[in-house]
């Protein structure tokens, strides 16, 4: 009678190169990948140690499913999910691809962080050629925002801004390259409504809103970078 033995691959990256690296603290095997050096084990007695639930947690989170959504879904609990969230969110970062654009976009959404007494703004630059983000900011709405999202533009060429009709914009962008009017930022305004469908904590109407301004910051980040990425479940 012969036995089959199943072929160890790494969940990370699909390499066969796997080796043993001692045994955890509970006893189960240790697996280490020579391709890209991760380490995993064929079981996990946590869920939320699995690299393919971790995955799933990710796509749920570009896909917009709220905490709790994904705590009742994945059977993790919700400290997982915000550990995550906040890991990924400090590895991802939102730079342009090009060192030129013709005309880029600017516009500002609101939305509730901790209670619905207390609204952040935040404010992006988008190119609807590329419909790409290239930066983007978040806090009160004042003339310091816009600032730092210019500083964040540094390094490329932008022939023209376009935003709306706010005064705060007219004082800060240059005059001969300032566009203003609805009609120059119809693509950010379309962009506005594809982020708010994509993360139920910037619904407006919605009783869904983050507990704390990093988790906000970097959930925003975090789909930002997916979309430049073009991940194929965004």
């Amino acid at each position: 009678m012969c036995e089959t033995r199943k072929q160890t691959r790494c969940p990370y990256c699909q390499s066969a190169k796997v080796v043993k690296n001692g045994k955890k603290p509970n006893g189960e095997q240790n697996r280490l990948c020579k391709s890209c050096g991760k380490q995993f084990q064929d079981q996990y007695f946590y869920n939320a140690c699995n690299p393919e639930t971790r995955e799933l947690i990710r796509r749920m989170l570009v896909r917009g499913s709220s905490i709790g959504d994904i705590c009742a879904v994945l059977l993790v609990s919700a400290t997982a999910v915000l550990r995550l969230l906040v890991g990924w969110g400090k590895s991802v970062t939102v730079k342009p691809r090009r060192k030129r654009y013709f005309k880029v976009q600017i516009d500002e959404m609101w939305s509730f962080v901790c209670s619905k007494q207390k609204k952040v703004w935040i404010l992006y630059a988008y190119c609807s050629e590329t419909k790409e983000i290239l930066a983007v900011t978040m806090g009160k709405r004042n003339q310091a925002r816009i600032r730092d999202l210019l500083k964040r533009l540094e390094g490329i060429e932008i022939d023209f801004y376009a935003t709306d009709g706010w005064k705060e914009f007219a004082a800060l962008l240059p005059y001969f390259r300032h566009l203003i009017g609805k009609k120059h930022t119809k693509g950010i305004e379309g962009r506005n409504c594809w982020v708010r469908r994509r993360i139920a904590r910037l619904t407006r109407k919605a009783t869904t809103f983050s507990k704390k301004l990093r988790y906000h910051w970097y959930h925003f980040k975090i789909l930002v970078w997916a979309l430049q990425n073009q991940l194929s479940y965004i």
